[in-house]
């Protein structure tokens, strides 16, 4: 485990394994003696709110997201949508969530039916477009899944009011074209321990396009874990070992790659 005295925030975290396992203080203590001194989860279905908003509010490190996956969407959701914009009212019992996510498209996980495909994309930009018009609405940030489905993902945001400055494809999984064109519009993208992999040369290439002053690091856990991690449950305690490799591979100092992520995230959650 690296140690640091800069502080870092994981922006992208499931916790819903380690709440199963009854291990949620465990691991946000070994976050903070690694120097991850916030962490930002997120939601994917509506029943992760009232669960997500109680663990903002028994532990001040952690941030919370409200928003439906697009692999998880339900017939029940609708309605559910018509409760989220009253998530983001202040009240002094619950911390309100820093963005809506994660949202978005993911055309990866799709039927074998090419019909049902068909249904699949359209329920997808259907709930994408009423939470990114939410968030149009509420001026909120925005947290992106785009699997296989980037250009789609624009074209749905370029559609709705919302700015693209309030935006982040999280785990960005495009191509160095498509992060540019996100630079350009306003956008920004956040980056796991794929990058430490050897086969995301890609990936490496799309953060290296990307200025550092939109650059934020996620451990999208218990997922990704990084190398010499891979394939072990991932804890945001291990992003160090993330940014480590950003820095070696935007010949950096980790000091200050450590800083300006934190910086780039702390402003744009506003957290």
């Amino acid at each position: 485990m690296l140690h640091s005295t800069n502080p870092m925030i994981d922006t992208h975290a499931h916790f819903d394994h380690f709440i199963s396992d009854n291990t949620v203080a465990d691991v946000i203590l070994r976050a903070k003696q690694a120097g991850v001194q916030k962490i930002i989860t997120c939601s994917t279905c509506p029943e992760d709110w009232s669960v997500y908003a109680k663990l903002a509010k028994d532990f001040p490190e952690v941030k919370w997201q409200a928003g439906i996956h697009p692999t998880e969407i339900k017939d029940t959701d609708d309605l559910a949508l018509d409760a989220l914009a009253s998530l983001f009212i202040p009240t002094s019992d619950t911390p309100t969530p820093v963005a809506i996510g994660e949202i978005g498209l993911d055309f990866y996980w799709l039927p074998k039916d090419p019909a049902e495909v068909e249904k699949v994309k359209a329920r997808q930009l259907e709930i994408f477009m009423r939470q990114l018009n939410i968030a149009s609405d509420l001026n909120t940030k925005v947290c992106v899944h785009a699997r296989n489905a980037v250009r789609e993902a624009i074209d749905a945001i370029e559609k709705s009011n919302l700015p693209f400055s309030n935006v982040v494809f999280h785990c960005f999984s495009g191509t160095k074209d498509e992060i540019i064109e996100l630079n350009e519009r306003g956008a920004r993208a956040s980056f796991t321990g794929i990058i430490t992999y050897k086969n995301a040369e890609e990936m490496r290439q799309a953060m290296r396009a990307q200025p550092l002053e939109l650059l934020m690091f996620e451990t999208d856990c218990p997922y990704l874990a990084p190398v010499p991690h891979r394939g072990k449950k991932c804890e945001p305690s291990m992003l160090p070992i993330t940014i480590e490799t950003a820095s070696q591979i935007l010949e950096k100092p980790v000091g200050y790659i450590k800083d300006l992520s934190t910086q780039n995230a702390t402003t744009f959650f506003d957290c």
